[in-house]
């Protein structure tokens, strides 16, 4: 037996948005149905470097291969052009034990991301929605909104970024796409206001989006809250919407949620769901048209496992000799 070795540009071509949404939202069934298997995210806080290491066990039946993501979040490697998310998939034999495969994950980690907003949008968020508004404008932002293009017919997206012309430069990426206005928002209140769909995916830890400028029915893919201490969202949203998170456990300590619960300001009864118990039909998801939705996404190793997975068995399936790349 020998291991695949899969660098950046290989997983790139073997995988794309489509594939990594059919892959999430079969995982999200398998989580509700209690085939899915993974111990909580473990944290290696690095405060010396502003950084930390996340290592993501996951496990799901039926899969190939069960696996490990080991990846990291270094805020200030911009100021050394390097990204500030890097990861790595490991996948094993869960009969055996045998690596099977060490594939680079920086892609797939924002791919499975955003494959995970569009499955919980297809879910929670208005079908008729085509209206997109993207607070923040970086990688996450990219994936969260390829996947809201293949699910809704979107015709008006909004977008908001930190830095000057952050925003207008992401939308140059995306002008090519007809029958869509691109519109560049100075403040967060003007990117938000009427739209069906927001994703957040700043890296905040203090409230950027606030209930009174959210239209009824609105549904919001809180993604950048994925640490202690970070939110996006104003309390009074999270006390108003019907939230479902991706695991309660994790949400708690790391979600959109964290910080309220810690404060105080949210019960974890007012939790509605898990997606797992969305997806599998074990609790409905959207139910009321002017109900504000909001899906917690803290991350899941069951999701890295899930589309690496699909990245090994296709390079495994491809054509003799084309992914050389193999160690014994």
């Amino acid at each position: 037996m020998k291991t695949l070795i899969l660098d950046a540009a290989t997983v790139k071509n073997l995988i794309g948005i489509k594939e990594a949404i059919k892959a999430i939202e079969e995982v999200f069934r398998l989580l509700g149905e209690g085939k899915a298997h993974m111990p909580a995210k473990l944290y290696l806080p690095l405060p010396k470097f502003n950084g930390d290491f996340r290592a993501m066990p996951a496990w799901v039946e039926g899969l190939k291969g069960c696996g490990i993501k080991w990846v990291n979040v270094h805020p200030k490697n911009i100021k050394v052009s390097l990204p500030t998310v890097m990861a790595i998939v490991i996948l094993s034999d869960p009969k055996t034990g045998f690596p099977l495969c060490i594939m680079e994950a920086t892609y797939l980690t924002a791919l499975r991301t955003g494959a995970a907003g569009g499955v919980a949008a297809k879910f929670l968020a208005r079908q008729e929605s085509k209206r997109v508004a993207l607070v923040g404008c970086g990688v996450q932002a990219r994936t969260q909104l390829q996947a809201l293009l293949e699910l809704f017919d979107i015709r008006y997206v909004k977008a908001w970024g930190f830095k000057r012309g952050e925003a207008a430069t992401f939308i140059k990426e995306f002008e090519r796409l007809r029958n869509i206005n691109f519109e560049v928002s100075s403040t967060v209140k003007g990117c938000v206001k009427d739209s069906d769909i927001i994703a957040a995916t700043t890296p905040s830890r203090k409230p950027l989006v606030c209930l009174e400028w959210i239209k009824k029915g609105a549904h919001i893919n809180a993604i950048g809250a994925d640490a202690e201490g970070k939110q996006e969202l104003a309390p009074e949203i999270l006390k108003k919407a019907k939230i479902v998170v991706d695991d309660l456990k994790q949400a708690s300590h790391s979600g959109e949620i964290n910080v309220p619960l810690g404060k105080g300001e949210l019960s974890k009864s007012k939790i509605y769901a898990d997606i797992g118990e969305i997806v599998s039909g074990k609790k409905k998801g959207r139910t009321k048209g002017e109900k504000i939705t909001v899906f917690d996404s803290t991350g899941l190793a069951i999701q890295d496992i899930a589309i690496a997975n699909v990245v090994y068995n296709k390079a495994i399936k491809s054509e003799k000799g084309k992914y050389a790349n193999f160690i014994s």
